[in-house]
């Protein structure tokens, strides 16, 4: 069985600001030491990224406005046509949520008067996951829903580009079409979990727990590294067996079914240690863009689904596997018959 097979990604698309800064350069206005350890792994080394891009003066909602207006391009919709708008960004935007998001911004520069706007991006990197599952759920409760866009907009604040010990933070935006009756992109089933306990693992303060932070650093992702390192890795390959799982048992696949993963671009030691722990062939993981963007927060797993179908590493009726991780703590997975 399959959780309604007639959704798709009629669209997808995504938007990089056109700077680019060398990972060199960050690590020296941001002040990381090339001698920087963490279990044994020297941190600068580990990485395989060599530039990001940044936002400069362009806002959040600005790189979400444009990802957005690509994907609907593709999929050749009228914004007036949009029934829904889900914003799945998962840092800070223009504004501070969640008393303000996007998505009423986009739904205002698109003329999208129809549609509903709101958000759902509380769970890291793994936000587009749940955006995708809150809105095949819409879709699926109400028949008068039959399209909608899902985006995002991230921009990194200023020298908090490096999230040690995991990777190095791109700033762009990414957008996915959903409508019914897709012929491609055909979304078989999604699942996700959290594990609440590590809700402040890792955290943006804000302005009412500036304390957490040091000076003029209330906006920038903290880390508690030493639970990170005792509380999240023990369990994280665990969480990606059982978010992956539930997707194959509800749609009656194996993993060696799967013909390619979309895994996020976090680093190479990060890769590695996904591939063996669940014998994955490497080369059945796309992470090209890895050295030429880094980490885009959630909208990794639009980009590299979108790079890979450029550089025809997916064919039609393949089985993708979409499944990365967030704070929160978050764990998504999706399966997708391109």
């Amino acid at each position: 069985m399959t959780d309604i097979p007639d959704i798709g990604l009629r669209g997808m698309a995504c938007f990089l600001p056109p700077t680019r800064k060398a990972v060199a350069d960050i690590f020296r206005d941001e002040n990381i030491s090339a001698d920087r350890e963490i279990a044994g792994v020297r941190f600068t080394e580990a990485l395989g990224i060599e530039t990001v891009h940044v936002a400069g003066d362009l806002m959040a909602a600005e790189l979400g406005l444009h990802a957005a207006r690509a994907a609907l391009d593709e999929a050749d919709v009228d914004p007036a046509d949009l029934d829904l708008i889900l914003d799945f960004t998962s840092i800070p935007e223009d504004y501070i949520a969640p008393t303000w998001s996007a998505a009423g911004q986009v739904q205002y520069a698109l003329g999208a008067h129809r549609a509903v706007a709101t958000a759902v991006n509380t769970g890291g990197c793994a936000s587009f996951h749940l955006a995708l599952q809150t809105a095949l759920a819409w879709m699926r409760g109400d028949p008068a829903c039959r399209t909608a866009l899902l985006f995002s907009g991230d921009k990194t604040p200023p020298r908090n580009h490096t999230y040690f010990p995991i990777t190095v933070i791109c700033d762009g935006g990414g957008a996915v079409v959903l409508q019914r009756n897709a012929r491609r992109r055909v979304v078989l089933a999604v699942e996700t979990a959290t594990v609440g306990q590590l809700h402040d693992v890792w955290f943006v303060p804000g302005p009412t727990r500036s304390d957490l932070a040091p000076p003029g650093q209330h906006l920038h992702m903290q880390c508690h590294l030493e639970r990170f390192f005792e509380d999240v890795i023990p369990i994280n390959l665990f969480m990606f067996r059982k978010v992956m799982r539930a997707v194959l048992k509800k749609t009656g696949y194996r993993m060696e079914d799967i013909d390619l993963f979309i895994y996020p671009t976090f680093s190479t030691w990060d890769l590695k240690s996904f591939c063996e722990g669940f014998r994955i062939p490497p080369e059945k993981v796309y992470t090209e863009g890895l050295a030429r963007h880094g980490h885009l927060q959630e909208t990794d797993m639009v980009l590299n689904y979108v790079d890979a179908e450029r550089e025809g590493r997916v064919k039609s009726g393949d089985l993708v596997m979409l499944t990365t991780n967030g704070a929160g703590f978050t764990w998504g997975a999706a399966l997708i018959r391109h």
